[in-house]
C-alpha cells in the first residue's frame, strides 16, 4: 500500500508505481475545469509523483496507453499535436526510436514525443535513485499487454535484486 499523507508516509512495501497516461488525450480537456489539457495534467501529476520527497527511491512503470487512438488521430490530421504542444514542431526522434511493423513515421514521431515529455521529467533530477520504465500500450491488444506485463515482472524482479544489492 502507498499512503502519501503529510505526517506519516507508508511506502516501505512499494516496489514501483504504475502510472497510466492516455497518449491520445493530447487534444482533450479535463472535466473539472474544461480548460486544462488532459495530457498536460497527466504530465503535471507525473511530475508531482516523481519529485515527491517520499517517493525518491520508488521507480515508475509508465504505460502510455491508447496508442491505437493516438495513431487514428495523428493520421486523420484533424487535431494536430503541435496545436496543443508547440514544442512538437522542433522535436527530433531520439536514437532509440524503433518503429513497430508498418508504423507510419508521423505516428512514431508523435508517440516518442509524448514518451520523451515524461522522460524529460524523470531525467531532470538525475539522482539515479529511481527510474522510469516507459511502455507503449493498447489495452485492447492482448499480445501487447502480455508482453508489457512480462516486461514489468522482469523490471520488478530487477528492482528487488538491486534493493538487496544482488545486481
Amino acid at each position: 500500500s502507498l499512503c502519501l499523507s503529510q505526517s506519516r508516509p507508508r511506502q516501505q512495501n512499494v516496489t514501483a508505481i504504475i502510472f497510466v497516461a492516455a497518449s491520445s488525450s493530447y487534444n482533450m480537456v479535463i472535466r473539472e475545469d474544461n480548460s486544462t489539457n488532459r495530457l498536460r495534467e497527466s504530465l503535471d501529476l507525473f511530475r508531482s509523483i516523481w519529485t515527491n520527497r517520499f517517493l525518491k527511491t520508488i521507480s515508475v512503470i509508465l504505460f502510455l496507453n491508447k496508442q491505437d487512438v493516438l495513431a487514428e488521430k495523428i493520421l486523420a490530421g484533424k487535431s494536430k499535436l503541435e496545436d496543443y504542444f508547440p514544442e512538437y514542431n522542433n522535436y527530433q526522434l531520439p536514437a532509440d526510436a524503433v518503429p513497430d511493423t508498418d508504423e507510419d513515421p508521423k505516428v512514431m514521431r508523435a508517440k516518442f514525443f509524448i514518451r520523451d515529455e515524461f522522460l524529460r521529467i524523470s531525467t531532470a533530477s538525475g539522482d539515479g535513485k529511481h527510474y522510469c520504465y516507459p511502455h507503449f500500450t493498447c489495452a485492447v491488444d492482448t499480445e501487447n499487454i502480455r508482453r508489457v506485463f512480462n516486461d514489468c515482472r522482469d523490471i520488478i524482479q530487477r528492482m528487488h535484486l538491486r534493493q538487496y544489492e544482488l545486481l
